[in-house]
């Protein structure tokens, strides 16, 4: 019993604030190295409806071509008239558009040099394509393929976010 006497009364653990800090300062170094904020001169086309995303791709510096229901436009420039968003047959021989070719590879050259035989991912050649919802599918593989004839292998189809 006279033990009890000299004992001193027990108080409740306080709150640790170091380990707690410590987390914080983790997760608040991780989102500021992971947080990327991109911005792209993007203008688009004339009469064309883009189809909606529910995704989000950061935008990379690249090649515009629009496919709209009467033409086809590279870089503000248009290029050839099409019908009703359909490529006539005479417009382009072996599954291109010998015009769009020439026009990609002139901005190929343009960007890379005729020389660039191999660029790094950084300056990869890539060809954003606005083509309105309604397109055809023949008129999208013509214009894919004679990108990736002029140099252009990768692309990237714009989107409207939904």
């Amino acid at each position: 019993m006279m033990r009890s006497r000299f004992l001193k009364p027990q108080k409740a653990p306080g709150l640790m604030l170091t380990s707690l800090l410590d987390m914080f300062t983790i997760i608040l170094i991780f989102l500021i190295v992971s947080f990327d904020a991109e911005s792209y001169d993007f203008r688009l086309a004339e009469d064309v409806t883009l189809p909606e995303s529910a995704t989000r791709t950061e935008l990379t510096p690249a090649v515009n071509v629009a496919i709209t229901r009467g033409r086809i436009v590279v870089e503000q420039d248009e290029l050839l008239a099409i019908e009703e968003g359909r490529v006539r047959e005479s417009d382009y021989d072996a599954g291109e558009i010998p015009e769009l070719v020439e026009a990609l590879r002139a901005e190929y050259e343009a960007r890379f040099g005729e020389d660039a035989t191999a660029p790094d991912d950084v300056t990869e050649p890539i060809v954003v394509v606005q083509s309105d919802r309604s397109l055809d599918y023949r008129t999208l593989y013509v214009v894919l393929r004679s990108a990736a004839t002029a140099g252009f292998f990768k692309y990237r189809l714009a989107t409207m976010k939904s």
